[in-house]
């Protein structure tokens, strides 16, 4: 499809369904790169467990996705599950009930605990058996909602497992208070538990330096397309004359740089959260839409208040006061 056939009227009709307004979209970003290479190779050498700890809206659930993805992908013969850890007041069985939820298992009415570990077990057994693998790899996103008894029962299934010759590897993705839950098994020195699950945190970041926004919006002005396969990138499609005219997003990524950091400047040195920068993103393209013309640029104005709209001065005002220790 060339972006010329769509008139005005059409794209209009098209875009209440873009994925820039319904914010169904990944970009892989530099950020999400670097923690795949680092989960690769703990899958690849069948390391026991590891976990990604990052603040609110840096994008942490949306890596979970494409880390899983991309895992999926490169070793399509390995047995790979995830779901979301839902905080809940005495979890009991809640984690099995997720992970099976997770798959689209059904789960019976009041489980007693032991079936539903045989339920979960079998399961898992027969993902591997399937796959001919001998490697199991779980996905935990909220991992900071587990409780300790939980880690009893990853370790428990991480035994049976052994037993099978499986070897079962953790990725956990966490809000800070991950830390906390960590120094509350040290402090009960449940060593085996944090050598197994919580042995390298590793910290995650949005959008960290100037030249990681610059290959993020590269990606909606070359990489990412609307409608599929039409050839018509994010930028082209809000603003076709002007992108036919030579009209770059990523040419403006240090305009766009120093307004975000500006408003996040009570985070310090953190890094943007993706939620903010995509919104920010959003604003500055579905404005231009009316302004589109072979003459179009983008004014320090139009920036300063794309970045107000993503609402990240009064969002980085209330991190800045959170504490996961407190």
């Amino acid at each position: 499809m060339d972006i010329f056939v769509l008139s005005l009227a059409e794209r209009e009709k098209l875009i209440n369904d873009h994925p820039i307004v319904t914010r169904d979209f990944v970009i892989v970003t530099p950020v999400i790169e670097q923690a795949y290479a680092l989960i690769r190779e703990r899958v690849w050498m069948r390391s026991t467990g590891t976990f990604l700890h990052a603040s609110q809206r840096m994008g942490k659930s949306i890596c979970a996705q494409t880390i899983e993805a991309l895992l999926k992908e490169e070793y399509p013969n390995i047995a790979i599950m995830s779901f979301s850890a839902t905080k809940r007041e005495g979890r009991g069985t809640a984690m099995f009930i997720e992970m099976l939820r997770a798959e689209g298992q059904h789960v019976p009415n009041t489980p007693r605990f032991e079936r539903l570990e045989n339920i979960l077990m079998t399961y898992i057994l027969t993902q591997c058996l399937q796959k001919n693998s001998s490697q199991f790899v779980l996905i935990i996103d909220e991992m900071q909602n587990l409780e300790e008894k939980d880690f009893y029962l990853l370790l428990a299934i991480h035994n049976r497992l052994e037993k099978q010759k499986i070897k079962m590897t953790t990725i956990g993705f966490a809000q800070p208070e991950i830390l906390t839950v960590r120094t509350a098994l040290l402090a009960s020195k449940s060593y085996h538990l944090i050598a197994r699950f919580l042995s390298e945190p590793i910290p995650f970041s949005g959008c960290s330096t100037s030249k990681d926004l610059h290959a993020i919006l590269q990606a909606y002005d070359e990489e990412k397309h609307y409608p599929e396969d039409s050839g018509i990138t994010f930028t082209e499609f809000f603003i076709p004359l002007a992108f036919e005219s030579g009209f770059r997003l990523s040419s403006y990524s240090n305009q766009i740089w120093k307004e975000l950091k500006k408003a996040a400047s009570e985070l310090e040195s953190r890094a943007i959260p993706m939620q903010h920068l995509t919104s920010t993103v959003a604003y500055l393209l579905l404005a231009a839409r009316s302004l589109d013309g072979k003459h179009f640029k983008l004014k320090n104005v139009d920036i300063t208040e794309a970045v107000e709209r993503s609402t990240l001065k009064y969002f980085s005002g209330l991190l800045s006061t959170f504490d996961p220790t407190d």
